[in-house]
């Protein structure tokens, strides 16, 4: 399996701004492709299970989010999409 990571840095953002953010933009990736994330605000990650041959982890800790992206074969031709729809809107959090 191949893993595509994703970090962005927020200098003076706490981890709770930064999960609430990202539970923000990882729930419409759900609602868009139907995936049931589970959402763990106490430990500041969210899992994405497997869909389309791909899974994620997305971790917060100050300052910091970093979103890890497994796939295997069957998700390598999706793993992209979901790559670029993530650091898109990571980019646009604060803005």
């Amino acid at each position: 399996m191949a893993t595509k990571i994703i970090e962005r840095n927020f200098p003076g953002k706490s981890a709770d701004e930064l999960y609430q953010a990202a539970e923000v933009i990882l729930r419409r990736l759900g609602e868009k492709y139907g995936i049931a994330c589970t959402f763990d605000p106490a430990g500041r990650t969210i899992t994405v299970p497997e869909k389309m041959g791909v899974k994620g982890l997305c971790s917060v800790v100050d300052g910091q989010v970093k979103v890890e992206l497994t796939h295997g074969l069957l998700g390598g031709a999706v793993v992209g999409t979901v790559k670029d729809y993530i650091e898109q809107k990571l980019d646009r959090m604060f803005s």
